[in-house]
């Protein structure tokens, strides 16, 4: 699997809450890196802000 994918699901699952034991999140976090998580991070929540703003541009009607 490729760092980026690594990274991407590490972020995702840490969205959720559902990271599993501290060891894991260790490992996942020591075979990406810091910074590419951070990277990572800060485009989806961008995403995410992007998404629910134009759902309520949507269902506002405008």
């Amino acid at each position: 699997m490729s760092n980026l994918m690594r990274a991407v699901r590490a972020v995702l699952w840490s969205f959720i809450g559902l990271g599993g034991r501290r060891a894991d999140a260790d490992q996942r976090t020591a075979q990406v890196g810091i910074l590419p998580l951070i990277g990572v991070a800060l485009v989806l929540v961008l995403l995410l802000i992007a998404g629910l703003m134009a759902l309520a541009h949507y269902a506002a009607g405008a």
